[in-house]
């Protein structure tokens, strides 16, 4: 190449010349380079095909088959994964039941750990949850449908006593 650049200054050789046999030198050069930024590119995609749960639980029934085509933030999940521990349970309650139960909260009627009321589960097979647990929020609007309030018990889960479905949710009783 060194002597075509000589050449080229003496007018022996055209620039257009000289161009070529750069490119035909190149070429080679060119093509590892493209070679190796497909195999990065491969690398990338590859790593967008492990899926990973943000949460620890228990997944569902697919909704995507293996090797469907999927789209980052497509309106179809791939999977539901329920977390496990804790369970949150959400429970609708009459307003009239629920300031009942702010009054008796206030009074220390019921009984409380760490200022939240303690809540029993009973599953829909009728077994008392092992473990209790606590009120922790309820919202702050009223379903004007129904008159009534949504609030959330949540309840460690340290075993594998699922209690997946519909319960139901019982304040502790009244204080010993």
């Amino acid at each position: 190449m060194n002597r075509y650049q000589k050449l080229l200054g003496t007018q022996y050789i055209s620039k257009q010349s000289t161009i070529r046999l750069w490119l035909m030198r190149n070429r080679p050069n060119a093509a590892v380079t493209a070679a190796k930024a497909a195999v990065e590119t491969a690398r990338i995609n590859l790593a967008y095909t492990k899926v990973t749960s943000p949460i620890s639980g228990r997944i569902g029934k697919s909704n995507v088959t293996e090797g469907a085509l999927v789209q980052n933030g497509q309106a179809t999940a791939l999977a539901t994964v329920q977390q496990l521990d804790p369970i949150y349970v959400d429970v609708t309650q009459s307003s009239n039941d629920f300031l009942r139960l702010k009054q008796e909260l206030a009074n220390g009627t019921l009984k409380q750990e760490n200022g939240k009321a303690k809540v029993s589960l009973i599953t829909s097979d009728g077994i008392k949850f092992p473990q209790d647990g606590t009120l922790e929020f309820s919202d702050v609007t009223v379903d004007q449908t129904t008159g009534s309030i949504t609030l959330r018990a949540i309840f460690p889960e340290p075993g594998s006593h699922s209690a997946a479905g519909y319960v139901r949710a019982r304040t502790s009783g009244r204080r010993a």
